[in-house]
């Protein structure tokens, strides 16, 4: 899993930081064109600053909705996931006492590995650990169910549990994967310069002249940020104001049939 600077970073930090950016650039922007307008002379109407910003505003827009998707699917996949194991803990029931008692014990076990595989938070070494705990604990009930496969007497509980256990395995992978894919960092890095670029114009606009508004324009900075902070947000399921908190605790609640 990738752990670059972007993705250790806190979004609020990364938020924060674009913020004072962007008054930065506003300033900057405000005293070349007063500068041009002193030596100029001219008040003529710029149309720099409408263009760039419907284009920030656009880009903004494709970037929250992907991750707002993205957070979707792993909320949706979470659900799954404890669909699924609580299929295959209750098709145990159609094994004989004895193989029954190890199946169930088994499935104790995973269910508490993919609490804690949650629970680690961002802690990547953490993740990757209990992802492994889980595909070891997988493999024993696998190679148990296709052990038992071979006893005729073990044929309608076979071709039960085999579908059910490989739909467990799958989902838990495609976990995984899904947390993996995030906004393309390229996309992020873009989206930053852009909203510096277009700061620094807006300030050069009203540079050009005369006259700034510093109430629009720091709303329209802190905007810009917030929106920002909530795309990372969304893309950061495991920490921030957003979670999947709630969906993982229909996984905390496959206990209750170790009860």
């Amino acid at each position: 899993m990738k752990t670059d600077l972007l993705i250790q970073t806190e979004a609020w930090v990364i938020a924060s930081i674009l913020f004072i950016l962007m008054i930065i650039a506003t300033m900057v922007g405000k005293i070349i064109g007063n500068k041009i307008r002193s030596n100029n002379k001219s008040t003529q109407n710029l149309t720099e600053t409408s263009g760039l910003t419907a284009l920030l505003f656009f880009l903004l827009a494709f970037t929250f909705g992907m991750s707002g998707n993205r957070y979707d699917s792993r909320r949706t996949i979470v659900v799954e996931e404890a669909n699924d194991i609580g299929t295959a803990i209750l098709r145990s029931d159609l094994y004989p006492e004895t193989e029954r008692v190890l199946f169930r014990k088994d499935f104790k076990d995973y269910v508490e590995a993919r609490i804690q595989y949650y629970e680690v938070g961002p802690n990547v070494k953490g993740i990757l650990k209990a992802d492994s705990l889980s595909q070891t604990i997988s493999a024993r009930l696998w190679k148990r169910a296709s052990n038992l496969s071979k006893d005729p007497n073990n044929l309608a509980a076979t071709q039960q549990m085999i579908p059910a256990l490989n739909t467990m395995i799958d989902v838990a992978t495609s976990r995984l994967s899904g947390e993996k894919a995030k906004v393309p960092e390229s996309i992020l890095i873009m989206l930053f310069l852009l909203a510096l670029i277009t700061a620094f114009y807006s300030g050069y606009s009203d540079g050009r002249k005369g006259k700034t508004d510093w109430l629009v324009q720091t709303g329209f900075c802190l905007l810009v940020s917030l929106v920002i902070l909530f795309t990372y947000d969304l893309d950061r399921p495991r920490r921030g104001f957003v979670n999947l908190d709630g969906p993982n605790q229909t996984i905390i609640e496959l206990r209750k049939n170790f009860n």
